[in-house]
Parts: C-alpha cells; structure tokens; sequence
C-alpha cells in the first residue's frame, strides 16, 4: 500500500475526523508519544493516524506513525511515513514556520530506519 491508499484507509476509520476543523490535535500528539513510549503501540496508531487526518500538512502524526511501525518492524511503512514527516518539515523549514533542527531529527529518524532494513539480496557473481 502507498501513502494515499493508507490515508484514504484512516478516514474509513475516522470518519469524523475533518482536516483543520479538530481541537484535540495537541492532546492526540502528547497522548501518542505516550502511547509509543508505554509501548501501547496500536493506541499509539490509532491517535497519530487521527493527528494526520487532523493536520496533514504538519509533520507530526506522519512522524508519530513511522515511529509505531518502527517499533512494530513494519520498515517499509516507517519510511514512507518518516520520509513525508520529513518533505513537510522541508516545506516548513522553507516557509520558515519551523526550525531546521526538526528536519535533522527527522532525517536521522529515516537513516536509523534505513539502517535496519535488510540490504537487497546481491546475486551471486557467475563463475
């Protein structure tokens, strides 16, 4: 699944939730970074997915998803949704509503994913 496909999936789920008309944006982010850090990684999701539908043009339920399925070892997701954390801190950085520091953070996020993905498989060279 791609991005959208996994978006249009959370409004399935959260119908209710309509892109910048939401109060509890704040309390979702706090609550799911302790979520991640009780290691109750499904809430964890379930309030990050919320927090993207809420503001999808901020970074922070993009980078609090890739961070549960880090922990979840689902790799693949987690960089596809650190790495569009990091293209709207990107855009941030450049509007300059944000600071660069956030997009180091991020980027070091990715890397760490990266880090942990198995190499693709080399064929063996012909003898």
């Amino acid at each position: 699944m791609n991005l959208s496909e996994h978006i249009e999936q959370f409004r399935k789920q959260y119908p209710q939730i309509r892109p910048f008309e939401e109060e509890d944006d704040v309390e979702w982010f706090n609550q799911g970074f302790d979520l991640l850090k009780a290691g109750k990684l499904d809430q964890a999701e379930k309030t990050f997915a919320k927090l993207a539908l809420a503001q999808p043009d901020h970074s922070d339920g993009f980078e609090g998803l890739g961070l549960v399925y880090e922990e979840k070892g689902e790799l693949l997701k987690a960089e596809m949704f650190l790495r569009e954390a990091a293209r709207k801190i990107e855009r941030m950085v450049r509007e300059g509503s944000m600071n660069a520091i956030f997009l180091n953070r991020i980027r070091s996020d990715v890397d760490r994913v990266l880090g942990k993905q198995p190499s693709p498989a080399i064929p063996p060279s012909p003898k």
